[in-house]
């Protein structure tokens, strides 16, 4: 038995990454899913994957950044599952870290496009499926960052962007409530293959300090995107988690700790 067995679990940018690793989680724990991402060779190793653990997954090129293509993706995980119980918008377009002041409008454009925009279409897509489902209810986790919280350097928009996730998380908990639909909002810290494969386009003083922010952990190691952070999203999305919402969960090794 599974902790997701029969739910269908819709999912942002699983080509490679932290969406990847989530779906793996995911159908490994018994969900059905609907994937998506830019790249559809990657994708498509993502789906065959999650199918040797037994999913039935649906995978679409899909940028989330265009309306018409979430509409799209939406209304085929409908017909193909009949409903959606847990929404993940994982996927965020990250532009190259780089102090504050040679960030233009446009770098805050296409982050901001990338996740509160494409977060606040798809909550409102998903909502006729997920809203009023009997017991536990369905469960939405939207991605945000420590990064935001902390104030990162380097990450303007990123840091804008995720904390209007944040914010926008913490209303649709309190109104959607009502439906029996829960909002979290995750602040992961797991090292992945676009971290380092990025890492090697920078700087050398923003290589450090990204090298640095992944291991300023009590652990003083990476978290694994599998084993550390997936768990916490499955939880999330399991009706183990019930009777949690509105809140931010840092999946980060104790990298960022408050009272």
């Amino acid at each position: 038995m599974g902790k997701l067995d029969g739910k269908v679990v819709l999912i942002t940018g699983c080509s490679t990454g932290l969406g990847k690793q989530q779906a793996l989680k995911m159908a490994a724990e018994g969900a059905n899913l609907a994937i998506c991402a830019r790249n559809e060779t990657k994708l498509a190793e993502t789906k065959r994957l999650c199918e040797e653990f037994g999913a039935e997954v649906l995978a679409m090129k899909v940028d989330i950044m265009d309306y018409d293509n979430l509409v799209a993706f939406v209304d085929a995980t409908a017909d193909r599952f009949g409903t959606i119980d847990v929404l993940v918008n994982n996927a965020h377009t990250i532009t190259i870290p780089a102090p504050f002041l040679e960030k233009t409008i446009e770098h805050l454009d296409i982050e901001m496009r990338s996740s509160v925009y494409a977060y606040w279409h798809l909550m409102k897509l998903c909502f006729p499926y997920l809203k009023d489902k009997e017991g536990a209810g369905a469960s939405i986790i939207n991605f945000a960052s420590e990064a935001a919280i902390a104030g990162d350097a380097f990450y303007a928009p990123y840091a804008a962007s995720k904390e209007a996730v944040r914010g926008l998380s913490r209303v649709v908990a309190r109104e959607w409530g009502a439906h029996n639909i829960r909002v979290n909002t995750v602040c992961p810290n797991g090292m992945t293959e676009n971290v380092t494969e990025g890492l090697s386009t920078l700087e050398p003083a923003v290589q450090e300090h990204i090298r640095n922010a992944f291991v300023a952990n009590p652990f003083r190691r990476p978290g694994n995107a599998f084993d550390d952070v997936a768990p916490v999203i499955v939880f999330l999305a399991s009706d183990e988690s019930h009777w949690i919402t509105g809140q931010n969960l840092h999946a980060d090794g104790g990298a960022l700790i408050t009272a």
